[in-house]
C-alpha cells in the first residue's frame, strides 16, 4: 500500500539525516474504502492523486503550525505492508 505522509522541509531534512521518518505513528493518506466512496472512482491513479492532494493540504496545516519552517509543502510517498497501516477513527 502506498501512503502519502505530509512533512515540512525540516521534517524531511531530519528523515534524510536519520534514514527514517521517526518513531511514529504518522498521519498519512492512502487509497482507502472511505476515499473510494468519497471520490467515486475505480481508477487507482486518480485515487492515489486524491490521497496525495489530501496529504499536500495536511502539509499546509503543518506549515501553519511552524512559522519558522520554509514555505514548501512536502509529501513523502511510502510503500508499506497493508498490515502496517491502521485507519484513523
Amino acid at each position: 500500500m502506498r501512503v502519502y505522509v505530509p512533512l515540512t522541509l525540516p521534517g524531511l531534512a531530519e528523515a534524510h539525516r536519520t534514514g527514517e521518518l521517526g518513531a511514529g505513528p504518522f498521519t498519512g493518506y492512502a487509497v482507502t474504502p472511505a476515499l473510494r466512496a468519497w471520490y467515486r472512482s475505480d481508477d487507482v491513479e486518480e485515487l492515489e492523486y486524491a490521497a496525495l492532494g489530501r496529504a499536500a493540504l495536511a502539509s499546509l496545516r503543518l506549515l501553519a503550525a511552524d512559522e519558522d519552517a520554509p514555505r514548501r509543502r512536502i509529501v513523502v510517498a511510502v510503500d508499506v505492508a497493508d498490515g502496517a497501516v491502521t485507519a484513523a477513527s
